[in-house]
């Protein structure tokens, strides 16, 4: 199977910033938004990007296809960590995850939105939710309509009551986000081109860049934060040209190119483990330097985020080639 070596480094750098986001201390700042949205929703542009509705036979071959990768991990991992959870995770975590009735996490799970056991698996969900309602898009309108089409559903709610059936399978963030997705797939041939090789196109990368970042560091302290999160799609877009072709200078440099590739073929994995690992080293520096240690030190996130990444890599890679089936695959379809 032909990879395209930037992807991985885009999906490298993402997971980074993913696990970096979940790294005590966390900010209720704006800066914590702008990390975020440089990480898992970049999954949603690689993930546009790489599909391709003429490779798909029917919706129902398409849709079973997107089950075995997404809704088997999402079960199986679930699976596992609902039973630690039951086991030991409620008395570990302490008081206000005891109160949690037993039932809760099952319930949550059915309805896509599994908070209490795997939060991070809201991408998942939201991707599964987001591709279902995509592949008609892409089927009936060609063009840059799918583009205008994902647009219109993220600015929709801005005008939606907030109610809960929103929330069932992440359609909320489905809507939200689906404009980045769809950039990835109508806009191959400008994606293409985000990249160094001329110097007037790498400094709009840069302008579009700033003012992207800009808006995600400034805009939920000066407007209102429910126009601020539903704009940031947009923003995260404006950003895309200067992340892929940093991606693909490191590409071109073939700069840790090995370990780029692995994480990015192990992130279901790297996204189910990595909450875990680090409530765990948080204890952990928790109990031998004191909580207080934990408190605005920022190199100290920076610090475990990295040994988080380092630790999983030869997990993630025993996952994927001595239990494939845990993430939907079988031995002779790993790549």
């Amino acid at each position: 199977m032909n990879r395209k070596a930037w992807l991985d480094y885009l999906k490298f750098i993402a997971m980074f910033l993913v696990v970096v986001y979940h790294t005590p201390p966390r900010y209720d700042t704006a800066h914590e938004v702008a990390l975020f949205n440089m990480g898992a929703p970049v999954f949603f542009f690689a993930a546009g990007y790489l599909f391709n509705i003429a490779k798909q036979k029917d919706f129902f071959t398409f849709l079973r296809r997107r089950a075995s990768r997404i809704l088997i991990p999402y079960t199986t991992f679930f699976i596992i960590f609902y039973a630690l959870w039951l086991v030991v995770g409620r008395r570990m975590a302490g008081p206000e995850e005891q109160a949690i009735d037993t039932l809760t996490p099952l319930w949550q799970f059915f309805q896509g939105t599994p908070d209490v056991v795997l939060g991070p698996f809201w991408f998942l969900a939201a991707l599964f939710t987001m591709q279902v309602i995509y592949y008609p898009i892409k089927k009936y309108l060609s063009g840059y309509w799918p583009l205008v089409l994902a647009l219109l559903l993220n600015l929709s709610l801005l005008v939606l009551p907030d109610v809960p059936w929103l929330r069932y399978w992440n359609l909320d963030k489905a809507m939200l986000y689906m404009p980045i997705y769809a950039v990835g797939n109508c806009c191959g041939p400008l994606v293409e081109r985000f990249d160094f090789s001329a110097a007037s196109r790498s400094l709009l990368w840069v302008l579009l860049a700033v003012v992207g970042l800009g808006f995600l560091i400034f805009a939920p302290l000066t407007i209102d934060r429910g126009v601020a999160y539903v704009l940031a799609p947009e923003a995260v877009i404006l950003v895309l040209p200067l992340y892929s072709a940093i991606c693909k200078w490191l590409a071109d440099h073939d700069l840790m190119s090995r370990i780029a590739r692995n994480v990015a073929i192990t992130s279901i994995t790297y996204l189910a483990l990595q909450n875990y690992l680090i409530g765990i080293i948080k204890m952990l520096v928790a109990k031998f330097a004191g909580p207080a240690i934990l408190d605005d030190n920022i190199l100290l996130k920076v610090v475990i985020a990295l040994a988080v990444m380092a630790m999983l890599y030869p997990l993630a890679l025993m996952v994927e080639r001595y239990f494939p089936f845990l993430l939907g695959k079988s031995r002779k379809s790993r790549s």
